[in-house]
């Protein structure tokens, strides 16, 4: 799973975003975009597959959703905030989880929550195991702390955290969930963190050594690397995304757990300022990592391809369907989003925004394992003084001419 990028003294990509007026896009048009803004970047017209969800009513004056996880067909779940005020960013924002039931999306059933801030995060591997993580609002880092809660199928509870308290300034970036183990991972400054929930208890891994061990990397900084996304397959299977920098290396970097100790993997990419903001896969053997201005790199078998002519906007997401095709988000600097997927080309649509927005940006996109069913969601900027969100959330429809579905 992808998520809110670390800004670090590391080597990440920094792309701007603006929240300015844009051309509306409309659900019904047919017509397809460019994506980057390369000639080769669409192979054939696609027919607009994606339609706008209804929501329940939200809690203004902004509503944001971040993240979005699939199981199956009737089980999906949604996370961001309801009720933040630009004018109050401090004391204001209640966390929001929407449950998808196969017809309707409605609130999830929280306990009690005394703090303000937002969910960013979710997976789960199953319908009675499902992971969200968030933080509570603050004008500094110190102050704002990480909440874990999990889904039994029955009730949410919280999970006890050991980072974002006290000195701590801990950004979470992935989460992810596979056989009864949750993982989470994030940069506590230059330190990557790595935290593994095992049934009982969490467990801190130290970063491969290169992230750690002495040294100095490029303009005699200290070695250092960001992780940004997080996929499990097995305990003993799991690989992550972001980058790195130590001496002879500058680049994108996938990161890999065998159950004994993690491993930087390199993508064949180096010397360059760039890194992967998200991650996604049906197995180890079949990866897909990107990373904004154009990042994609396949991975078949252990080893890896870059994709050339990728969207080359601000990629927040990936994900999978059943057949192994990626599904991606990209958000332009004129806040517009376009879904792409690949077929041996990129092809892309404009996302389809509410009649009375003014821009739009995606933030996370979920397939489930085994059903056509995908979601994307993120918010649409609304034309105010000043500039209010509103929650938008998108349901794929297949196109029943594609065999693949």
């Amino acid at each position: 799973m992808r998520r809110i990028a670390a800004t670090m003294v590391a080597v990440l990509l920094v792309s701007g975003c603006g929240d300015g007026p844009s051309r509306t896009a409309s659900s019904a048009d047919p017509s397809v975009t460019a994506t980057g803004g390369s000639p080769k970047a669409v192979a054939e017209a696609v027919p607009p597959t994606w339609r706008p969800a209804t929501l329940p009513e939200l809690a203004g004056p902004t509503s944001v959703l971040w993240d979005v996880v699939t199981v199956d067909a009737t089980h999906a779940w949604a996370v961001g905030s309801e009720g933040y005020s630009p004018e109050q960013p401090d004391d204001t924002g209640t966390p929001l989880v929407l449950q998808w039931d196969g017809t309707n999306w409605a609130r999830a059933a929280l306990p009690e929550i005394a703090w303000h801030g937002r969910f960013e995060l979710v997976a789960a591997d199953s319908p009675t195991n499902v992971w969200v993580v968030g933080s509570t609002a603050g004008p500094t880092p110190e102050e704002q702390v990480t909440h874990i809660l999990r889904f039994d199928g029955t009730v949410w509870r919280e999970v006890p955290f050991p980072r974002g308290h006290g000195g701590h300034v801990a950004l979470v970036t992935g989460l992810t969930v596979a056989g009864g183990h949750t993982w989470v991972v994030g940069n506590d400054r230059s330190e990557v963190i790595i935290e593994q929930w095992d049934g009982d208890s969490w467990r801190s891994h130290p970063s491969p050594a290169e992230c750690r061990t002495g040294g100095t990397s490029f303009g005699g900084t200290p070695n250092v690397c960001t992780v940004t996304a997080i996929r499990a397959f097995r305990p003993d299977d799991v690989w992550a995304a972001g980058n790195g920098a130590w001496q002879g290396f500058k680049g994108p970097l996938l990161f890999h757990w065998d159950g004994s100790g993690w491993r930087t993997v390199g993508v064949g990419i180096s010397e360059q300022d760039s890194s992967f903001t998200a991650l996604a896969g049906r197995s180890s053997g079949e990866l897909w990592a990107v990373g904004d201005g154009g990042l994609a790199v396949r991975g078949r078998a252990g080893s890896f391809e870059p994709i050339r002519d990728a969207p080359g906007g601000a990629l927040a997401d990936v994900t999978t369907d059943p057949t192994g095709q990626p599904w991606l988000v990209e958000n332009s600097p004129a806040s517009q989003a376009t879904l792409a997927t690949y077929a041996g080309a990129w092809r892309g649509l404009p996302a389809p925004q509410p009649p009375d927005a003014v821009g739009m940006r995606l933030h996370g996109i979920s397939a489930a394992p085994e059903s056509p069913q995908m979601f994307a969601v993120g918010a649409a900027t609304l034309p105010t003084t000043p500039r209010h969100l509103r929650a938008v959330l998108l349901e794929h429809v297949p196109d029943p001419a594609d065999p693949s579905h």
